[in-house]
């Protein structure tokens, strides 16, 4: 009897251990580096307020700095999901409910943006609206000046064209999978009693995916106010919110520089987190359709039309969205290194090849090879790290009392802008706190772990629900299977799938992480940075080469997530 009741008290104390190890590694690794930057600021008040409001040489110019920064931020990543959803939610609708030749692959290219490192798919861009290389050779000249201003919304044209890139594939993925959830009875009781589709889409289809919808949106808007990898290559004279952040760290301005991370992050949980709350809370929002007859009315008819006259279209539309946002950036980019290859094509110079920059005096190819070795090494430890934690973490989620708060928790670091993470990470850990880690490849590795800990907990938690794992652990421990051997032989495996999506997801976001690497990576380079610092120093050829690798390296990822999920 008292074996038995020992035996008990050893498991609870096991289990206690447990939880209190894996809450404590998300609060050291997770939780403090997403929150530090705020509490820098606050305890740092005074010198922040100084520099920022009251600075003895110019005043509060950086106070009207920082909200001319914030506000293009703001209306970039607005207007970048009004064009999401307006081409994504037909996209979504499209390969949720028609089958057609090609399906597979179109989805590989929206969720490729996913994985490609940015300022690779930057640069591509650069070259498809702004040069002769791009659509610019069919007028001869470039569609678009890089410094081209939107008029009425004020929002630079290359910043916005990737961003909606960048950030469309979280509307269409999310729809998607909701409208395949989603049995199409209804839809087809309400077209054999004579609706248009469009009236079925706003009556049936719209109300029941709002959540999904509203979920795709915050995350593509978190995206878009965070993005900085391939806005820094498109940025020419204007500066977004997060590379105001880096560019002031790099000129010591750390008052400014927390200041405006602080803004952000706020800015970023106001606008998020509540819309998750409210999707959390019994499925979702709901929404009651108020309509004045006569209105009503003039709607059918406009769907009337729209649905005769426009059905494939809007499908066509779709089709040359991901064209020229996707596909032609590629195509160009590659084009171009073929052509630049052993000379420059306008002069015929030597000089201006891909292989004199690589391997000539700049040696841009040694440079490469390391940033790869740099790249690799550390979004393998961050994964590795990271899916350790994720794993005790998903069983305290499903099992504990605090697993919905740790989950709600968990969306903090997916939404905290990356430049605002590591400069909340330097000032952390970095010389100008704890003194712990110098600026380096260790570094890079404590700040990936930060977001990496949430991509790889979803997809574990999303097979976890998915399967029947309680019932195999009830029948385990009815046998006399102890608790690891239980997770060891039931749970572990049955979660492989769910494990080896989330390492992989984590692994290539690791891999193209450009902002928050830029401010801790110290001398060790990882390959996004490099490709920025190519395009600042005109190493056009060596960017190109570096750009095309990125992009090779972006679908063998690719292919091998395919793989894994499809399995």
């Amino acid at each position: 009897m008292n074996k038995g009741i020992h035996g008990i008290d050893r498991k609870k104390l096991i289990a206690k251990i447990a939880v209190f190890a894996t809450l404590a590694s998300l609060f050291i690794f997770v939780f403090l580096p997403s929150f530090f930057l705020i509490s820098f600021t606050f305890t740092k008040w005074p010198d922040v307020y100084t520099e920022v409001f009251a600075n003895p040489f110019i005043g509060d110019t950086n106070w009207i700095e920082i909200q001319k920064h914030l506000a293009l931020s703001l209306r970039l990543a607005f207007f970048a999901v009004m064009l999401d959803l307006l081409f994504g939610i037909p996209l979504a609708y499209l390969l949720a409910r028609k089958k057609f030749w090609g399906k597979g692959f179109l989805e590989d290219l929206i969720t490729f943006t996913l994985v490609i490192p940015t300022s690779g798919f930057g640069f591509a861009t650069v070259l498809t609206w702004t040069t002769t290389s791009g659509l610019g050779y069919l007028i001869g000249r470039g569609i678009v000046d890089i410094d081209f201003l939107i008029p009425l919304i004020n929002v630079p044209f290359m910043m916005l064209i990737v961003h909606i890139a960048l950030t469309f594939p979280y509307i269409v993925r999310t729809l998607q999978a909701k409208l395949e959830d989603l049995e199409p009875v209804f839809e087809q009781a309400s077209r054999t009693l004579g609706a248009f589709p469009l009236t079925t889409f706003r009556k049936i289809v719209f109300p029941l995916t709002l959540p999904a919808i509203f979920s795709g949106g915050v995350l593509a808007f978190a995206r878009s106010l965070g993005e900085t990898g391939a806005t820094m290559v498109v940025s020419s004279i204007y500066t977004t919110a997060p590379i105001a952040v880096i560019r002031w760290v790099s000129q010591f301005k750390f008052g400014s520089a927390s200041f405006l991370g602080c803004l952000l992050i706020v800015v970023a949980s106001a606008v998020i987190l509540p819309v998750e709350f409210v999707l959390q809370k019994r499925g979702g929002p709901t929404f009651r359709f108020f309509s004045i007859r006569r209105i009503e009315k003039k709607i059918l008819k406009t769907e009337k039309f729209v649905s005769r006259r426009l059905s494939r279209i809007k499908d066509v539309i779709s089709l040359i969205f991901i064209l020229l946002i996707v596909i032609l950036p590629i195509i160009i980019v590659l084009n171009s290194v073929a052509l630049s290859w052993s000379h420059d094509p306008d002069t015929g110079r030597v000089e201006g090849s891909v292989l004199y920059q690589l391997f000539g005096p700049s040696n841009y190819f040694a440079s490469l090879l390391k940033a790869t070795m740099v790249s690799f090494a550390s979004a393998f430890v961050a994964t590795y790290v990271a899916t350790c934690i994720a794993i005790p973490t998903v069983f305290l989620i499903e099992r504990h009392r605090l697993g919905r708060f740790i989950r709600s928790m968990l969306r903090i670091p997916l939404i905290v802008p990356t430049s605002a993470l590591g400069l909340s990470i330097l000032l952390l850990w970095g010389p100008g706190g704890l003194k712990l880690v110098n600026p380096g490849v260790w570094l890079i590795v404590l700040t990936h772990i930060v977001f990496s800990v949430p991509v790889v907990v979803e997809p574990i938690i999303a097979t976890f629900e998915g399967s029947e794992i309680p019932m195999f652990e009830g029948a385990a421990r009815t046998l006399g299977a102890t608790p690891y051997n239980t997770m060891e032989t039931i749970s572990l495996p049955l979660l492989k799938r769910g494990i080896l999506t989330g390492f992989i997801l984590s692994f290539t976001r690791s891999l193209g992480e450009t902002g928050a690497t830029f401010l801790v990576m110290g001398s060790d380079v990882t390959i996004p940075p490099l490709v920025v610092n190519m395009v600042e120093a005109l190493a056009i050829p060596a960017a190109l080469f570096a750009s095309t690798y990125l992009i090779a390296l972006s679908f063998v990822l690719l292919l091998v997530f395919r793989m894994v999920t499809k399995r």
